[in-house]
């Protein structure tokens, strides 16, 4: 009888609490309402650069999740305290702007630590639908999350104020109860400095790998980061868009073309070698890059440009996680560890690409930028194209001992 395993599609829901927290109330509610509270930009952008730094280094608290509780206790747990902190956080937004700051800071590592369960479940799946999974899994983070927060930022306007924290920790914690149907094997025993040992032999393990080293240099590259989604609103002008336009095409509609790129992603990535889906969803990316910079600048070329972009972006966000458990393997005891080191490589292009992006326009206006994001999509993605088809006829492809089995002391 085969073993069983978790649906792909439980990992939408699964990835909806961290999704919804960052997307909708960091990215999106909690600057809108100190804006609307009269807190000057640079404040607000001063908290929130503090805020994401949980993001940037969510690895080094990672490994509590593999000290002995289920990953779906965590999933529960972390949820909790993300809803409670955003809903909180929400509440002090008209309050004290410290305070704020600090359960705004905490509100993300716990969702952090959400994501690193969610991430250490995902590896337990066999091989032929971790893509599909990935790509479930986008769509509760990225789009689910993204549309959550354009319909708070409407009701904000709309309900009273005390409603508004109550609707948002709902939205955060209530998809972490598919966490029931989490199935999970237990993993053997291992007590006190024993497990530390397993612990640290099996990230050594994983960090010391040439698999690793590979996977890397993907997810470090500029393939696929989808920096362009940062700054797209800000250059609606220079395609003639109006404001209607503008906040259509970057919000909602980039929104739902970005979770359809991400589904279709997960079936490909099932089909394909996931480093030469990455490759090539990057090198797609480019070509709308390219149409932004080459056509007329008027606002279909903006709505028909972004719109390709986003639904690239979409496919390489699934590629992204499908790599990452590429990488990672199957059935390391240090799982959320390892998934969390690997996530957290991810944050780098998005933030040197939104740079040099911005440093484009600098110097060359839209085509300056939308040359940048082509040349670090399409030439980089060349490149890994060519690494991809030798490492899948060569070691990647070839038939691993399960991760377990190498740490689990005798």
């Amino acid at each position: 009888m085969k073993p069983l395993h978790n649906p792909p599609w439980l990992f939408s829901f699964l990835a909806m609490p961290a999704g919804i927290s960052y997307w909708c109330v960091s990215a999106l509610l909690i600057p809108y309402l100190l804006r609307k509270h009269g807190v000057a930009v640079n404040h607000i952008t001063e908290a929130a650069a503090v805020a994401s730094v949980p993001i940037f280094c969510f690895f080094l608290w990672s490994p509590v999740v593999d000290l002995g509780l289920r990953r779906r206790t965590w999933i529960f747990l972390s949820s909790g305290v993300t809803a409670s902190c955003g809903a909180l956080a929400i509440g002090l937004t008209s309050g004290s702007f410290s305070w704020l700051t600090v359960v705004w800071v905490v509100s993300n590592t716990a969702g952090t630590l959400t994501s690193a369960a969610v991430g250490a479940v995902m590896a337990t799946l066999p091989a032929e639908v971790r893509g599909r999974a990935s790509g479930w899994y986008q769509i509760g983070n990225v789009a689910i999350g993204s549309l959550a927060g354009g319909a708070c930022i409407w009701l904000a306007d709309r309900i009273p104020v005390a409603a508004l924290p109550l609707i948002v920790g709902t939205l955060i914690f209530s998809p972490s109860l598919a966490g029931v149907f989490v199935h999970e094997t237990p993993l053997p025993e291992v007590v006190g400095f024993a497990l530390f040992r397993v612990l640290a032999r099996d990230l050594r393990d994983l960090v010391c790998s040439w698999r690793t080293v590979v996977g890397v240099a993907f997810l470090c590259s500029p393939v696929g980061s989808g920096a362009l989604g940062n700054i797209i609103s800000s250059v609606g002008p220079d395609y003639h868009a109006s404001n209607a336009e503008v906040a259509f095409i970057s919000g909602l509609g980039g929104g739902l073309l970005m979770g359809i790129g991400g589904l279709a992603g997960g079936f490909i990535c099932d089909r394909l070698h996931r480093m030469t889906a990455y490759a090539l969803f990057g090198m797609l990316a480019a070509v709308f890059a390219v149409w932004l910079a080459l056509a007329e600048a008027t606002p279909f070329t903006y709505a028909a440009g972004y719109s390709g972009y986003a639904f690239s972006t979409g496919l390489a966000y699934t590629a992204f996680i499908a790599v990452v458990l590429d990488v990672l393997g199957h059935g390391r005891r240090a799982a959320a560890s390892g998934y969390s080191l690997l996530s957290s490589f991810g944050n780098l292009p998005v933030t040197y690409m939104t740079w040099l992006d911005g440093v484009g326009y600098k110097h060359a206006g839209t085509r300056g930028l939308m040359g940048v994001d082509a040349l670090g999509n399409g030439l980089v993605g060349l490149l890994l194209l060519l690494v991809a088809r030798y490492c899948a006829r060569k070691w990647l492809t070839e038939p691993r001992e399960d991760a377990l089995a190498a740490v689990v002391p005798a």
